[in-house]
């Protein structure tokens, strides 16, 4: 059951529209992947989950590997869900990232070495020593580095329902980009779409093996000279000077028609400040990267209109509306009307008539779930009818929110999602007595056309009703 529900967590992220960077850019569509409305906050927590499985049937209690705690951090903090202990070893006096998730009680930190590919030698050496899961990237995890983050190419297409012009990405080792063609190469040959998008592989101007393997239009990945490599604190994430993944995200790059764009420490400082000031997404100049390099395009002229998506790390949303199918609810299906039916309050109706609605939504309609901070406190149901033209194809059956939580904007972000995913070819039905509903409806477009009435009486015999 743990793992259900973790499952149901972990991936399924938001996508959303950058509206206003789209004005100021002058671009048609800018789309917004949040992973960190992933458990931990990372999109780290996809592979991570994927580790722990595979460590856990195969027979392994610990689970070794070189970090500087990003992955750490996904593991860290997932691994105490399940029986299984985690080693990490960092560069020797490095900040440690994600700090917060890293430590816990059941994970063991060794400081060794002075660079990650220190730590990712010696944990190899350790884990086999001891007989543990080693999770390093490497030709080994080749294959569950790019089925991690081949996912995520099947949710935007999903969640954008119209041609991706191009993906852009933050990486280091290269797993993110593998992982992101490999998805979208599974969704050409199963004919769900027609294109393969440009992926843009996004990291440092100076010190990733990718980045300057591409701007020197090589075919095989680079090995650079690390002595020369100078790091700061805004690039010693994405320094790579032999990207284990390397090979594959060229050559991802290469067969999308896609670039490496490498961002220095200036570009990715200011693009970051001219952002926070345009949208209010909550994500860290770590994991800036992949807008800077939509600044620095746009800016070059290199960018034509289009769909064009941008995966964040760890940007995040504290309300996250989803269109949710049944085997996604991380709750009982009885539990989930139970709370349809208590947040209905007194415009409830009764069950069986929940019931019929809910279940025609899920199979030919819509269910729309609001979470706030990771917390179910919205639910949408949309119904069809048989109609196209003498009646709305769609009808708002419910809409409720968690009376504690109210004032948030759920009830009105939850109806924009309505005419989004309708077009706005929907009715509802609400109340006389709901001034509050009627007021939110008609501020969003909606207007009264006609009263619904109700047959409560007897039959009508000689012009009087019957008694």
């Amino acid at each position: 059951m743990l793992d259900d529900v973790l499952k149901n967590q972990v991936g399924r992220t938001p996508i959303v529209r950058a509206k206003n960077l789209e004005k100021d850019l002058g671009l048609l569509k800018i789309f917004l992947k949040l992973e960190g409305n992933n458990p931990s906050g990372h999109r780290e927590d996809r592979l991570a989950y994927l580790i722990i499985r595979d460590a856990i049937s195969r027979g392994f209690d610990t689970i070794c590997m070189g970090t500087y705690g990003t992955v750490g951090g996904s593991l860290s903090y997932l691994s105490q869900f399940y029986d299984v202990n985690c080693v990490f070893y960092v560069p020797f006096r490095k900040k440690i990232l994600r700090k917060e998730q890293v430590i816990a009680p059941n994970v063991k930190i060794i400081e060794f070495g002075k660079t990650y590919e220190h730590c990712v030698e010696k944990s190899r050496e350790i884990a086999e020593e001891n007989g543990w899961y080693n999770a390093n990237p490497g030709l080994e995890n080749n294959a569950m580095n790019m089925y991690a983050f081949s996912y995520i190419a099947k949710e935007i297409s999903n969640q954008v329902q119209e041609k991706v012009d191009t993906i852009f990405c933050q990486t280091s080792n290269g797993s993110s980009i593998s992982g992101l063609h490999l998805g979208f190469k599974e969704l050409w040959v199963d004919e769900d779409i027609d294109y393969l998008p440009k992926i843009m592989a996004v990291s440092t101007e100076h010190g990733n093996a990718i980045i300057e393997s591409y701007k020197q239009q090589n075919k095989s990945i680079l090995i650079l000279d690390r002595k020369s490599l100078k790091e700061s604190k805004y690039n010693r994430n994405m320094i790579n000077w032999k990207c284990y993944n390397g090979q594959d995200a060229l050559n991802a790059i290469y067969d999308s028609s896609g670039w490496a764009i490498g961002i220095t420490d200036d570009e990715l400082l200011n693009y970051y400040n001219r952002f926070k000031k345009l949208e209010k997404i909550k994500v860290s100049w770590r994991n800036f990267f992949p807008i800077a390099a939509l600044f620095k395009a746009v800016k070059a002229n290199d960018l034509t209109n289009g769909n064009h998506v941008i995966i964040l790390n760890d940007g995040k949303v504290d309300l996250d509306i989803r269109v949710i199918n049944k085997k996604d609810l991380n709750i009982s299906y009885s539990e989930f009307l139970s709370k349809l039916d208590t947040w209905l309050v007194q415009y409830t109706d009764p069950k069986e008539e929940i019931k019929e609605a809910v279940k025609d939504a899920f199979e030919n309609g819509y269910v729309i779930c609001a979470y706030f901070r990771n917390l179910l406190v919205g639910i949408v149901i949309i119904s069809t009818s048989k109609y196209d033209v003498f009646f709305p194809k769609y009808h708002l059956s419910y809409i409720a929110t968690k009376s504690n939580i109210r004032g948030q904007g759920i009830a009105t972000q939850l109806v924009q999602k309505v005419i989004e995913l309708t077009g706005g070819n929907f009715s509802l039905h609400v109340e006389i007595d709901n001034k509050r509903a009627i007021k939110l409806y008609e501020k969003m477009g909606l207007k009264k056309k006609y009263y619904r009435m109700f047959y409560k009486g007897g039959a009508i015999e000689n012009g009087n009703r019957a008694k």
